[in-house]
């Protein structure tokens, strides 16, 4: 039982993790966005609450991909039961650690329409002075670019050891 309850274990945590590795968002062909361009003008650190999973759902898909794979090893309903158990408090727990408080930064940007603060995960790339187009997304938040040689880019998130300002 052990080591069947172990193989189940295993193999629901890759099904699980390769599942919900594929719930970031996309863009659509055609989509039309809006964008204000600014300059930051100052910068903070701030502590932010990601929230970008739904952790209800992600735990019904890895119950769901659980119990298959629960199926698939055991043939029997025991299996079944044990891979949708393991499957469920594995992606739920998948999503908590990825929505996790994260390191962030509120950038102060000088905008034609006036001052506006923006809440971002941390990034090197942001710098006082520096050129940013905020690209207004459907959910009411923005995706922030910083021109950087010419060309805008989308900020990566990164920690704030890496490049403090």
């Amino acid at each position: 039982m052990f080591n069947h309850s172990l193989r189940l274990s295993l193999i629901s945590g890759l099904l699980v993790t390769s599942l919900t590795g594929c719930t970031n968002p996309t863009s659509r062909a055609g989509q039309v966005s809006y964008f204000t361009e600014g300059v930051i003008t100052d910068m903070e650190y701030i502590t932010i609450d990601l929230d970008h999973y739904n952790k209800t759902n992600t735990a019904v898909v890895g119950g769901i991909a659980g119990a298959a794979a629960g199926q698939a090893i055991g043939g029997d309903s025991e299996g079944t039961l044990i891979g949708a158990g393991i499957g469920a408090l594995l992606a739920a727990g998948a999503a908590a650690l990825m929505d996790r408080t994260s390191d962030g930064i509120r950038l102060t940007i000088n905008t034609n329409q006036g001052l506006i603060l923006v809440d971002q995960p941390y990034s090197c790339t942001y710098r006082k002075g520096a050129k940013v187009r905020l690209i207004n997304q459907n959910d009411n938040t923005v995706q922030l670019q910083v021109l950087v040689n010419g060309s805008y880019v989308t900020a990566e998130k990164n920690d704030r050891d890496e490049c403090p300002f």
